[in-house]
């Protein structure tokens, strides 16, 4: 499954414009909302003024996302404010921006943002807000006033801000103006987000759907929403050669692996990584046999993930912070006492298609940490240990279904 994204917006039913624009660009996998600012002082060619910087960016798979978004938004305030300075009549129009571009294999997006538009990332386990409002603090019942835009002056030093964001097949993305987000209460928008996940509904019924709930809400508000549901992908008809590329690079990875005899995936005592501070990957291979009392810390923003693994052997413990996360996908436990998670306030633990055989996994999630389990198969109902207030979201979690017994025979 491909990337499945899609684009809708509505001047609203209190407005004869429409300042919103938007940016759909599926095979480069770069996807936009940007809202113009300004009314009179044109925030519709704000607007399609960043639009256009964004249009630009060079489908270049090794340049980092969240390089090139910035950098294209940076260059839409440098040509909003020139337009300004060539027709005083536009002064003041701007517009604030949130922008993505997934990597070539589909599993991390990176976001751009600048204002109140927002990204979403809707998952198995509930819904994430991945952009953070840059707007002043409201006084007296007013909305609050936004603190960046692409059309102000005063900004200084890091005004872009970019992070990154771990996805999965089957998740859904949405990007938003505030039409959206200020109007549906957000109990209500995350209920219907994780309902039209769940329904596998197509990226242009997402969008359509958010649409109409922002203008049976009254819709105030210019409104636009891009929905992306997540594949696989590759960038346009690159795909055999990034898949060979990606080949070669696995060689010379294992080549310098064995070379500084780092390769974690045999009995090598102490191979596990003691600290997560970015992205790390482990498999698949065959099996990945622990030491006794190993350690791992995920630190924020980091992402340890482990796929594919049989894990036996010593016991293991995983202390994930705050802003970090560990993932078990497709993994078989086999340890001699359990698997420890760790978790802080703010920490993610996603778990799918694990098998327990021996040991446990015992979690320790207080509130505000998340944990996800789907598709998890226990040995016994101690082979899985929650502790703490966390979040937890369960599907298909219990022991293995028996086997169906044969009819018995007929008797004459």
């Amino acid at each position: 499954m491909a990337l499945d994204g899609a684009a809708r917006t509505h001047a609203g039913k209190a407005r004869t414009t429409n300042e919103d624009a938007w940016l759909c660009r599926p095979a480069a996998g770069i996807f936009a909302v940007v809202d113009g600012l300004g009314g009179e002082e044109a925030g519709e060619v704000a607007a399609a003024i960043a639009v256009a910087a964004l249009a630009e960016i060079p489908d270049l798979p090794e340049l980092p996302g969240e390089t090139v978004l910035a950098q294209a938004l940076r260059a839409a305030r440098d040509r909003i404010l020139d337009e300004a300075d060539r027709d005083p009549e536009k002064e003041g129009m701007g517009a604030v921006a949130t922008a993505i571009r997934f990597d070539d294999a589909g599993q991390m997006v990176s976001i751009a943002h600048v204002g109140d538009t927002r990204a979403y990332l809707v998952h198995v386990g509930g819904v994430r807000l991945l952009s953070k409002d840059h707007v002043a603090e409201a006084s007296g019942g007013q909305k609050a006033r936004v603190a960046r835009d692409l059309g102000r002056r005063d900004l200084l030093g890091e005004w872009v801000e970019t992070s990154r964001c771990r996805v999965s097949r089957g998740d859904v993305v949405v990007l938003c103006s505030d039409g959206l987000h200020d109007v549906v209460p957000a109990a209500e928008l995350a209920s219907e987000l994780i309902k039209l996940r769940a329904e596998a509904k197509t990226a242009d019924a997402i969008a359509t759907r958010l649409v109409a709930m922002a203008l049976a809400a009254g819709g105030p508000d210019n409104v636009t929403v891009v929905a992306i549901r997540v594949g696989r992908f590759r960038r346009g008809d690159k795909a055999k050669s990034v898949a060979k590329l990606a080949r070669i690079g696995v060689l010379v990875a294992l080549a310098g692996a064995f070379a500084a005899g780092a390769w974690w995936f045999g009995q090598q005592p102490g191979g596990l990584p003691k600290v997560v501070v970015g992205m790390v990957d482990i498999g698949p291979s065959a099996a990945l046999t622990l030491t006794a009392a190993s350690r791992t810390e995920v630190a924020a923003q980091g992402v340890l993930t482990v796929t594919g693994q049989r894990l036996d052997g010593g016991d293991w413990t995983v202390a994930v912070v705050t802003g970090g996360a560990l993932h078990l996908e497709r993994t078989v436990l086999a340890v001699e006492r359990e698997l420890v998670v760790e978790l802080s306030a703010g920490g993610e633990l996603l778990v799918r298609d694990l098998r327990i055989e021996a040991g446990r996994l015992r979690v320790v999630a207080p509130a505000g940490a998340r944990v996800i389990l789907e598709h998890v198969t226990l040995a016994g109902p101690d082979s899985l240990v929650i502790e703490g207030a966390g979040l937890v979201s369960r599907h298909d979690v219990g022991p293995a279904e028996p086997p169906a017994l044969a009819p018995l025979p007929v008797l004459p």
